[in-house]
């Protein structure tokens, strides 16, 4: 049996839990096919978020007392300005996903600057607090990308994959890892004619999704670590599958050792810890290749 690494997070807790809820309305469809734009029934179920899911899931998360961490890019947000107010008022953290849904690798330095900034501003004046967190919308990492987050005003970012506890990039900017296994996206993202994504058949059963988070879970909280589950109003806030996030956090609910926090929480407990990225880490790995190929920030 493998020994449970030392723990990181507070006193009495043996693992972190964060709620991402990211709310792209359809954006993040439409940047994956941009013909969606001109599609109204296709796209439409993208937008059921807007609808519906948004609101089935503030009265899933107020009735289990919790506080999720919502990212929107200021486009989105500003289109549903009630919807982000209510969110805000409910506690719960607000995120940014950019200024649009656009793709950092493409931009300039410059460019990608003001987009984070003013970006990060539009979100502040709607929500009425400080944004802290970034998600990357879609594309690679940028190189220097850290750098920027921290030069526009974030601390945290909820974008990579490379490991299962958060970390700190040399910059400062403290990186909270995701994985794909723990959203709702790739297990009920669909649409039928066309279909969309390309050669995915069918949603998979309801109780299998489930038990995929509840293990996952159960791993995190076995091993220490920081559990991420992604969960989108369009996908988890229709009438079935509000069932599914209702259980899991039932389930995550029911163990005191637990610590269900913000990314913003998340980032400060790391940012006390002081510790940055082991020359071995992804991260560090990664840069040393561009180095080595003399590839400039």
């Amino acid at each position: 049996m493998t020994t449970p690494q030392p723990t990181i997070w507070p006193k009495g807790k043996n693992c972190a839990v964060m709620i991402a809820v990211p709310f792209d309305d359809g954006a993040d469809a439409i940047a994956a096919a941009p013909d969606l734009a001109n599609r109204s029934k296709s796209l439409s179920v993208w937008q059921f978020g807007a609808t519906r899911g948004v609101e089935r899931l503030c009265r899933t998360f107020a009735t289990s007392s919790v506080k999720a961490s919502w990212f929107l890019d200021a486009q989105t947000a500003d289109r549903h300005g009630d919807l982000v107010r209510r969110i805000a008022y409910a506690g719960h953290e607000i995120a940014s996903s950019g200024l649009a849904f656009d793709r950092y690798d493409a931009l300039t330095p410059a460019r990608l600057l003001d987009s984070l900034k003013r970006s990060r501003d539009a979100l502040e004046t709607l929500a009425g607090r400080h944004t802290t967190g970034f998600r990357l919308p879609q594309g690679n990492w940028p190189p220097g990308f850290d750098r920027l987050l921290m030069e526009a005003g974030y601390s945290w970012s909820a974008s990579l994959n490379g490991d299962d506890v958060p970390y700190t990039h040399p910059s400062g900017l403290v990186a909270i890892p995701v994985h794909i296994e723990l959203e709702d996206r790739p297990y009920f993202q669909f649409n039928f004619a066309p279909a969309f994504p390309k050669g995915q058949g069918r949603i998979p059963d309801y109780e299998g999704v489930l038990h995929n988070w509840v293990a996952e879970f159960d791993a995190y909280r076995r091993f220490g670590l920081c559990y991420v589950i992604q969960l989108r109003p369009e996908w988890s806030g229709t009438p079935g599958r509000i069932s599914l996030v209702e259980d899991l956090l039932r389930h995550i609910l029911s163990f005191d050792d637990v610590w269900l926090a913000t990314g913003a929480e998340i980032a400060e407990r790391q940012k006390a810890l002081g510790s940055t990225v082991a020359n071995d880490h992804p991260i560090q790995v990664f840069d040393a290749y561009r180095k080595e190929q003399g590839v400039d920030d």
